[in-house]
């Protein structure tokens, strides 16, 4: 008797059931050079693309019926019927992160909410020294800017009292800038 239950339970069916999940997913519009290989982070003032998708017993669920509102933080920015994708823009606060909700209401009778943390960071720029170069010639490259391309930037630098400037100069490779040397050498 005992074995038969042990096996009647083994050709029971599996049955699993995962809650519905939304899946937030963002795409910040800061410019990396072309080989960078981490997630694009927005700065202040970053154009972020934020969309999500509802996943429900291993299959993607169609939002076009449902009424979407996102957030950030407690303001409303968007919403409607199957609004499922909203540009927003990163805080020109000083804040260090963006937070982000979207609900979607009464699916399956019950407002199904998601929330996503944004980091924001500063723009940063990678000074070179160009191999075999004089102690002033330097290579740059900027990560995380509210550019399109290198070439919308003027770099500019101070050395004894005297501003230098330069821009990208090579149209093919915008990342090789023009020599950077002080005037006193």
């Amino acid at each position: 008797m005992k074995n038969s239950i042990l096996i009647l339970l083994l050709f029971l069916p599996v049955i699993s059931y995962a809650a519905p999940e939304a899946i937030l997913t963002w795409k910040a519009a800061s410019y990396v050079p072309e080989n960078y290989k981490g997630k694009i982070l927005p700065v202040a003032g970053t154009p972020i693309d934020v969309s999500v998708i509802l996943i429900d017993g291993g299959k993607v669920i169609s939002l076009a019926p449902y009424d979407i509102n996102w957030y950030a933080g407690e303001d409303r920015i968007a919403g409607g019927k199957g609004i499922i994708k909203v540009r927003t823009v990163a805080p020109i606060t000083g804040q260090d992160s963006l937070e982000l909700r979207v609900n979607v209401s009464k699916y399956k009778d019950q407002p199904l909410d998601e929330f996503i943390t944004i980091p924001v960071v500063r723009p940063e720029i990678l000074i070179l020294k160009k191999p075999n170069a004089q102690k002033q010639d330097f290579s740059i490259i900027p990560y995380f800017w509210n550019i399109m391309k290198p070439s919308e930037l003027t770099i500019a630098w101070e050395d004894g009292g005297d501003t230098i400037t330069a821009r990208a100069i090579n149209k093919k490779n915008e990342m090789e800038f023009a020599q950077l040397t002080t005037p006193k050498q």
